[in-house]
C-alpha cells in the first residue's frame, strides 16, 4: 500500500476505532477486580511495522529487555519486508516473528486477523508499541489481550489522537535521539502502571549494534557476482542509493548524485555500486543514462538483506539520504556519508562511529517529524538543496 493510503486509513477509520475501543476499556477497567499490571511479564510482543532504521534503533530496547527477563519469550510484529532484517539482528527467534504483509489492503486486513489470533494463542502480556502516534499499532496493542500495554502518548501535546488504550504512557521527547526514548521502555516493565512523562532512571550515553560478519561463502559468491562487471579485490566500491522516492522531500537532488558519481569514476579503479527497491528504479536508470559509465554496477533490487550487508564490508564508502540503509551500514564498518534535511540527526542519525552527516541547519528543519506523521507542507527542500556537492566531494576524499 501507499503511504498516503495507509496515513488516510489511519485518521479516518483509526480515530473512531480508538474513541470506542476507549470508551469500551473504560467500562471494562470499572468492573476489574485485578488491576494490577506489575506481574512478571512471560511474553513481550514488540511492535514496529515499518521503518527499516527504527527497527534497528530499538535494538538497545530489545537487547535490554532480554538481559532482564531472561525467562520471557520475545515477539516482534511487523511488515513481511522488514522479516530478513530481524532475521539478520539475530534477537528475535524467527517463529516469533508475527509478519503483515502491507502490498495490498485485503492482505493486509486479513494477515492483521491472523496476528490478533496469533497474540491471543501464545498469550501475549506485555506490548510495546514502538510506532509514534500510530492508531492501527495501538489498536493492534489493544486487541492483543495484553494486561500491560506500552506506547507513546501525547500528554499535553495537541492532537495527534489514538485513544486512552495504554497502561503505560511515555512521553515522545522530540529532543532527545530515538534510541534513547525506545531504551526508556524498559523502565516501565517494573512499575504497575505509568500516567506522568517523569523516568526515574537516566540514560546510558551510548549503544552498542550487533555488528555483521559475512560467511566464507557469502563474501565469494558476492565477488563472482560482482567479477562479471570487472570488478577485482583491489577495486574500490562506492555503494549509492539515489533515493526511493517514499518521502521525496528527503532525497538530494538526483543532478547531484549524478554529478558525484562522474567525480567518483575519475579514478579507474573507483566503482560505483547502485543499490534500492523497485522504488528507485527511474533514478537508477536516469543515473546511469547520464553518466554513461561500464564502471557502475546496478543492484537495485538484486540483493538480499544479507547481500546488502557483505556489500558493505568489502565497499569503500556508502553515500545515501537520510533513509534505513544508513541504519543498516551501521552493523557494519563501512564508511558512511548521510544527507539529512527536513529531518534532524539528533533524533535519527545512525548509532555509528563511521557516519559523517550533512545538515545544512536552516531555521525551517526539521519539518517532518513524529507530530506531523511526516507529512510537510514544504515542496522546495532547500535544506538538502543547499549542502553543496563539492561539500560531500571534499569529505569523501578526506576521507580516502
Amino acid at each position: 500500500m501507499k503511504i498516503n493510503l495507509m496515513r488516510y486509513l489511519d485518521y479516518w477509520a483509526g480515530i473512531p476505532t480508538c474513541f470506542i475501543l476507549s470508551v469500551i476499556n473504560f467500562f471494562l477497567n470499572l468492573f476489574k477486580t485485578d488491576k494490577n499490571t506489575a506481574t512478571k511479564p512471560h511474553n513481550i510482543l514488540f511492535i514496529k511495522p515499518s521503518e527499516i532504521g527504527s527497527i534497528i534503533l530499538s535494538y538497545p530496547l530489545i537487547q535490554r529487555v532480554k538481559e532482564d527477563h531472561k525467562d520471557a519469550n520475545l515477539f516482534f510484529l511487523t511488515f513481511k519486508s522488514n522479516k530478513d532484517l530481524l532475521k539478520a539482528l539475530k534477537i528475535i527467534p524467527i517463529e516469533n516473528i508475527i509478519e503483515i504483509n502491507a502490498s495490498s489492503l485485503p492482505g493486509f486486513f486479513i494477515d492483521t486477523i491472523k496476528a490478533i489470533f496469533r497474540m491471543h494463542k501464545v498469550k501475549i502480556d506485555t506490548t510495546m508499541d514502538l510506532e509514534f502516534f500510530s492508531r492501527f499499532t495501538s489498536i493492534i496493542s489493544y486487541l492483543s489481550g495484553a494486561s500491560r500495554r506500552v506506547g507513546f502518548y501525547k500528554y499535553s501535546f495537541e492532537g495527534l489522537y489514538k485513544g486512552h488504550l495504554l497502561t503505560h504512557k511515555m512521553l515522545c521527547n522530540p529532543h532527545i535521539h530515538i534510541s534513547k526514548q525506545f531504551y526508556s521502555f524498559s523502565q516501565s516493565l517494573n512499575i504497575p502502571k505509568k500516567v506522568s512523562p517523569d523516568l526515574k532512571a537516566s540514560q546510558i550515553s551510548q549503544f552498542l549494534l550487533p555488528q555483521f560478519s559475512p560467511s566464507k561463502d557469502q563474501k565469494e559468491n558476492l565477488y563472482k557476482r560482482l567479477s562479471k562487471s570487472g570488478i577485482k579485490d583491489n577495486s574500490k566500491l562506492f555503494i549509492i542509493n539515489p533515493g526511493e522516492g517514499l518521502i521525496p522531500l528527503r532525497e538530494w537532488p538526483l543532478e547531484n548524485y549524478i554529478h558525484l558519481t562522474k567525480r567518483i569514476l575519475e579514478n579507474p579503479n573507483h566503482y560505483v555500486i547502485l543499490i534500492g527497491t523497485s522504488k528507485c528504479s527511474f533514478k537508477t536508470s536516469e543515473l546511469c543514462n547520464k553518466v554513461e559509465n561500464d564502471r557502475i554496477v546496478n543492484l537495485f533490487q538484486k540483493t538480499t538483506i544479507d547481500e546488502l550487508l557483505t556489500l558493505f564490508t568489502i565497499g569503500e564508502a556508502l553515500i545515501v539520504n537520510d533513509s534505513g540503509l544508513a541504519h543498516l551500514a551501521s552493523l557494519t564498518t563501512v564508511k558512511q556519508f548521510v544527507l539529512f534535511g527536513p529531518e534532524t540527526p539528533a533524533i535519527f542519525s545512525p548509532l555509528s562511529d563511521n557516519a559523517h552527516i550533512f545538515y545544512s541547519q536552516l531555521p525551517c528543519s526539521p519539518c517532518l517529524s513524529a507530530f506531523n506523521h511526516r507529512k510537510s507542507c514544504c515542496n522546495n527542500n532547500e535544506c538538502l538543496k543547499s549542502i553543496e556537492l563539492s561539500t560531500v566531494i571534499d569529505a569523501i576524499k578526506k576521507y580516502q
